[in-house]
Parts: C-alpha cells; structure tokens; sequence
C-alpha cells in the first residue's frame, strides 16, 4: 500500500513533465524558420506585425498589453505594421505619425476602436481629423505628418521588413529573428502569446542564457 501511495505523486509529476514538453512549439506546425535576420545583442526581440484593419490583431490587443507588462529583462519588443497590399498604408502612415508625436502608447489602442467600432478611415480627411480633435490632437500637424517624406520613409522600411521577415497574415510574431509563429498556425489569435513564450524560451536555450 506504501509503494502504492509514493507512486502517485510519482506519476503527477510524469504527467506534469508530459503536459510542459506538450506546449513546446512544434517546428513547422505552431512556428517556421526564417533566413536570421539581425538581432540585439544580450536580448531576445519579439515583433509584432500587425494591421490596424485586422480584427484578429484588434482582439489580441488587450491580451498583448497584459503580455508586454510581464515581459522578462532580457526581451525587448517592437511593432512593425505590416503592409501586404497597398490599401494598408493609409492606416500605416497613421500608426507612424502617431508614434512621430510620442502617442502611441496613449492612442494605440484608441485606434483599434476607432477603426473598429466606429470605422474610422484616414483616407477620410474629415472623420480624421474629428478624431484627432477627439484625442487632444492637433489635427493639422498630424496630416502634415502622414504626408511627409520622413513618414514614407518608414512605410517603406515597414514593407521591406514584412517581406525580409517573410510576413504573410496579420498578427504575426517573429522571435530572436529566426522563429516566425502566426495565428493561422496557433490556431486562434488567443493561443498565439503561449507560443510567443515558448519560442522565447527556444531563443533563451539557444543562446545559453537564463531567465
């Protein structure tokens, strides 16, 4: 009966070891290799490709601010939008103008909603610039923005990095320049940070760090 009872916790643990190696990230199922593209020295990055117009990046939101919030010392990360057909940019260059003035981490998630749940549209001079107003904005400096050379600029480096990174749906995320996991391959949008975090500790085996 003793040898009985010393061997249930015995198998808790082989069912707890077999559950843990059952959420690491399958190649070619939950992520794929990527050429290696440049990466930080002593950190592990994480960018985010993502696309204000898609839902699946929309939901993800509030989920990702809670993800970033618990981000390890050795992580950094990084959003790219990213641009896969030309009707992207105007939403781009709002996001870039928008980082231009230092208010990304007030509006970001403004504009999810805007877009969202009530269809805001840059192209629409008028609806953009109430929403500007809305937001303590100044309307007219944030419309020379979109429209400068220094924010094409970045619409460019935006769409050479969505194709250097092999980018094909939004969201996706590329870990240590190497492990590249989309929602598609997660499953659900929901699922997709697990993965996140699993490459993350890929990444962190393979450079031989701790957490």
């Amino acid at each position: 009966m003793l040898k009985r009872w010393l061997l249930v916790p015995v198998l808790a643990l082989a069912v707890l070891a077999a559950g843990a190696a059952a959420e690491e990230p399958v190649q070619d199922v939950d992520y794929v290799l990527i050429d290696p593209q440049p990466v930080m020295p002593g950190k592990i990055e994480v960018i985010e490709f993502f696309y204000y117009g898609c839902e699946s990046c929309n939901r993800l939101e509030p989920r990702l601010q809670s993800w970033m919030a618990g981000l390890a010392d050795d992580v950094s990360f990084r959003r790219v939008p990213a641009i896969r057909r030309t009707a992207w940019v105007p939403l781009t260059r709002l996001y870039f103008a928008l980082d231009q003035l230092g208010e990304i981490d007030r509006l970001h998630a403004q504009v999810y909603r805007a877009v969202h749940g009530a269809g805001l549209n840059p192209s629409d001079v008028p609806a953009l610039e109430a929403w500007a107003r809305e937001h303590g904005l100044d309307a007219g400096k944030l419309e020379q923005l979109m429209d400068s050379d220094a924010i094409r600029d970045r619409v460019q480096r935006a769409h050479d990095e969505t194709v250097a990174y092999g980018v094909r749906a939004t969201p996706s995320f590329v870990v240590d320049g190497k492990y590249l996991t989309e929602a598609g391959m997660a499953g659900s949008a929901d699922a997709l940070l697990g993965i996140v975090d699993g490459l993350v500790d890929k990444a962190r085996a393979s450079r031989g760090q701790r957490r």
